[in-house]
């Protein structure tokens, strides 16, 4: 939800391409064609995704590339999520896949989701020379610099590799695998298996059909105040026959609220 803001604090125009649940969310290079215009400067590119989960392969980020290189686009990719991948797959950043694409890139990452340091504040971006001393330029006059702590912190993090982000990965894929089935068996509720990050987004279109309400938001809404279950409306990302469900939490409450929101779906269902 960030993107968006960003770029009009930058004078820019977000475009939105939407990313078809049918292609697991993820957008083809021919609508990415169809959206470039003369006036188009950068593709921003988040992968693994939130929302989604979902991950764009070699082949898929090489037919993105070739457009934004035809076109002379810039590509911001987003690639906070790449530790957090599944089920054997491994992550494809699209700036190593040529020189070309790597001096087209802007690779933004952090330690935030990869070593569950969110609260540190550690971000970084990776590029072309010229634009890196641009965006630093800009960030001296606004954010300044990370605490000292913080920087000793994520070089012990990349430097002194104890294992932990691989147990993280694999708790991850455990909780994923766990709650899964049992989130797709709910009463109306549809969902494409993510490959990555630690989100679950589901459609649930049908489930609020089945309890009598026309938006999900609203339906959204009655599981919060009935059941106490926080869900993220999708309609935050385009989506809004969708929600979001972070299992960046215990096994245990991931059950608990799974099993509240079919008590809910089942109690209301006409």
């Amino acid at each position: 939800m960030s993107y968006p803001e960003q770029v009009k604090l930058a004078d820019g125009e977000p475009v939105y391409i939407e990313g078809l649940e049918s292609n697991d969310f993820k957008v083809t290079a021919r609508q990415l064609e169809e959206a470039i215009t003369e006036k188009t400067k950068a593709f921003i590119l988040n992968s693994p995704s939130n929302p989604t989960g979902s991950m764009y392969s070699e082949e898929e980020l090489r037919e993105l590339g070739e457009v934004c290189i035809k076109h002379d686009v810039l590509i911001v990719s987003d690639e906070i999520y790449e530790k957090l991948v599944y089920g054997g797959a491994s992550h494809t950043s699209i700036a190593q896949l040529s020189d070309a694409l790597k001096e087209q890139t802007i690779v933004v990452n952090g330690v935030s989701k990869s070593h569950s340091m969110t609260g540190w504040r550690i971000g970084y971006a990776a590029g072309n020379a010229e634009i890196i001393k641009a965006m630093t330029n800009l960030a001296s006059h606004s954010t300044s610099n990370p605490t000292t702590n913080a920087q000793y912190g994520t070089i012990a993090a990349y430097t002194e590799d104890d294992g932990s982000v691989e147990t993280m990965r694999q708790a991850f894929e455990e909780r994923l695998n766990g709650v899964y089935e049992k989130l797709i068996s709910i009463p109306g509720v549809y969902c494409v298996k993510p490959k990555g990050a630690f989100y679950l987004f589901p459609n649930v279109s049908e489930a609020a059909k089945l309890n009598g309400f026309t938006h999900v938001d609203a339906w959204v809404e009655a599981i919060l105040e009935e059941e106490k279950v926080a869900l993220v409306p999708g309609s935050g990302f385009g989506t809004p026959q969708n929600v979001r469900l972070s299992y960046a939490t215990s096994f245990d409450a991931l059950e608990e609220a799974l099993t509240r929101i079919e008590r809910f779906v089942k109690k209301h269902s006409n």
